[in-house]
């Protein structure tokens, strides 16, 4: 993917140039293998739009306020219709509660974990000239001299926890990385859909509302994905 995106911002630096991130007109695969004839190949180039059209930068870029869609020339060629928008506006808010969701489950981790650390810290120990009750260890009287003095249980339930390290808590996914788990997940759902159907490849990627290159891209990368953990 990596060769992919050089190659293209090479080629074509007015849509895939490195900081470029703008809606791209439909069906461009078209145009790019008759303007680069050779350079890509169908898999490689299905892979890298389907992620990068799957971003969360390139899905803001959709519902900007009079976005139009881009050639690989970098000009306006057509309008976004309001499907595409909608559908990016509601992904991106999906989007946004995961994220969100994380934000709070690690801020409640953090606040238990610190409630934990101020019930495992030991009492302060005694100042000295501190005038004890009476009967207690040390006391004048009591017949205990300092040195026969032993710690208390709860003292030493007190060491035994401080020897213990407290867990910190896991730090929350940026919004990035969350989308990206999110979308790597549904792809493995979609294989896994996929693979118990017993449609053909047409017929499912009719199902999901996709097209059959699309389709196979995302199961394409869903195997490698499967096949690295």
């Amino acid at each position: 993917m990596a060769d992919t995106a050089r190659l293209l911002a090479e080629h074509f630096p007015a849509l895939f140039g490195a900081g470029v991130i703008k809606p791209i007109k439909l069906r461009i695969q078209a145009d790019i293998h008759q303007r680069a004839p050779g350079v890509f190949t169908k898999k490689a180039l299905s892979i890298f739009l389907q992620r990068h059209t799957t971003g969360t930068a390139y899905l803001r870029a959709l519902v900007a306020a009079g976005a139009t869609r881009i050639d690989l020339d970098g000009q306006p060629v057509g309008e976004i219709t309001a499907e595409h928008r909608d559908a990016a506006g509601v992904e991106l808010e999906r989007r946004r509660a995961i994220v969100e969701a994380k934000k709070h489950a690690g801020r409640e981790a953090a606040r238990a974990s610190r409630h934990d650390a101020r019930a495992l810290r030991p009492p302060r120990p005694p100042q000295p000239g501190v005038q004890r009750g009476p009967g207690r260890p040390g006391d004048a009287g009591s017949g205990a001299s300092p040195r026969s003095r032993k710690p208390l249980p709860d003292r030493k339930l007190a060491r035994a926890h401080e020897q213990e390290p407290a867990h910190a808590p896991a730090l929350p996914l940026t919004p990035e990385q969350a989308a990206e788990a999110e979308a790597r997940q549904q792809r493995a759902l979609l294989l896994r859909s996929f693979e118990q159907s017993p449609l053909s490849n047409a017929n499912f990627a009719a199902l999901k509302g996709l097209s059959e290159g699309t389709l196979d891209a995302l199961l394409t990368l869903a195997r490698q994905e499967r096949g690295s953990r």
